[in-house]
């Protein structure tokens, strides 16, 4: 047979099973809708016969459909009132709607309080009742056994946002910490008109990527000019009007700063300040956070703002479904860092 006509005859089951490395039993099989064949197998079916361009793919992809598996995933995420956590709880859902390889279920809720004896009792409660977790928590020793115990009883964990040290066993789900803290860095050394003081507000150093995060920045500013000073950390407590106080206190005694990273919570505190300040005639410093947010987004728009960098939530939401539906123990899944200036937002 000659090329030409090899590329311009029909598709057959027995190009699909080639393609697929089956018998062409097997492809009968899905193709007459038979329930017997496991679905990791009808999956490689249903891609080679689109990549091979059968004229019943429809039909094949119809009965993954069908037959796809049924998955509990659980989802704790940080505390309620957070527009960031509004929003990824919005994009999971979705990502679990459109799941192609399973029925997803999901349940989501918040971890309002923060306490860690709290946190683990919640992580615990979850077991028999979803296949996987993906959890927002600080990495503290009761939160760490309490993730231990749940993968040991079959229940796959990833973290979301921030890690957990190797021994809870469990994945993460996110973006690289390290290169946030570091780009942070890299514009406050860009922007600012000269090297200075410059602080970091953190709402815990007990969050791994809050503490990576800081460390990055610090690291970027100290191996690029001696002249930086580095000012001790300032703790928002995710509470907005703790965080306003800190802020507000900071900049007033600090007149000359130069820049300011905003590696946690709180940044309606902290916006609030810099906007009482602004309308003083104030010099503000460069300042960095992280989501963005309507706020964040106003707070660029006022030039309050001089750059945001988030975890881009329908891709996080993308991959932790994946993750936690066909889970590979202790894996790690980085998202791209998603960059933002006024003029982007």
């Amino acid at each position: 047979m000659s090329e030409r006509t090899q590329h311009s005859r029909r598709p057959t089951m027995a190009d699909v099973a080639r393609e697929a490395g089956v018998s062409l039993s097997t492809v009968d099989r899905v193709l007459n809708l038979r329930a017997d064949v496991r679905a990791d197998t009808a999956q490689r079916i249903a891609e080679a016969a689109n990549k091979v361009g059968f004229h019943a793919k429809a039909v094949i992809e119809q009965r993954l459909l069908t037959h796809r598996p049924t998955v509990r995933l659980g989802f704790l995420l940080h505390k309620s009132g957070v527009a960031f956590y509004q929003g990824l709880a919005q994009a999971l859902s979705a990502a679990a709607v459109n799941y192609a390889h399973a029925r997803v279920r999901v349940v989501i809720a918040y971890l309002d309080e923060l306490d860690p004896a709290k946190v683990a009792e919640r992580i615990l409660a979850l077991r028999g009742q979803v296949d996987g977790l993906g959890v927002v928590a600080v990495d503290h020793p009761l939160i760490r056994a309490a993730v231990a115990r749940l993968g040991d009883s079959g229940v796959a964990v990833v973290a979301l946002v921030s890690a957990l040290s190797a021994v809870a066993g469990a994945g993460y789900v996110g973006v690289d910490n390290r290169r946030m803290g570091r780009t942070a860095g890299w514009f406050v050394s860009q922007l600012a008109r000269q090297p200075g003081p410059v602080a970091v507000v953190l709402s815990s150093q007990s969050f791994q990527c809050q503490e990576l995060c800081e460390l990055s920045f610090r690291s970027y500013l100290a191996e690029h000019s001696p002249e930086w000073e580095l000012l001790a950390a300032r703790l928002t407590l995710e509470d907005d009007g703790f965080a306003y106080g800190n802020t507000l206190d900071l900049l007033m005694g600090t007149p000359d700063l130069a820049g300011l990273y905003v590696a946690g919570g709180g940044i309606a505190g902290v916006v609030r300040a810099l906007r009482e300040l602004k309308a003083r005639g104030a010099r503000l410093p460069i300042v960095v956070c992280h989501e963005v947010t309507a706020l964040t987004r106003d707070a660029a728009a006022e030039g309050l703002l001089h750059a945001v960098l988030s975890q881009p939530v329908a891709a996080l939401a993308e991959r932790a479904v994946a993750a936690l539906a066909q889970p590979v123990a202790g894996q790690t899944v980085i998202v791209p860092l998603q960059v933002d200036v006024r003029e982007s937002l």
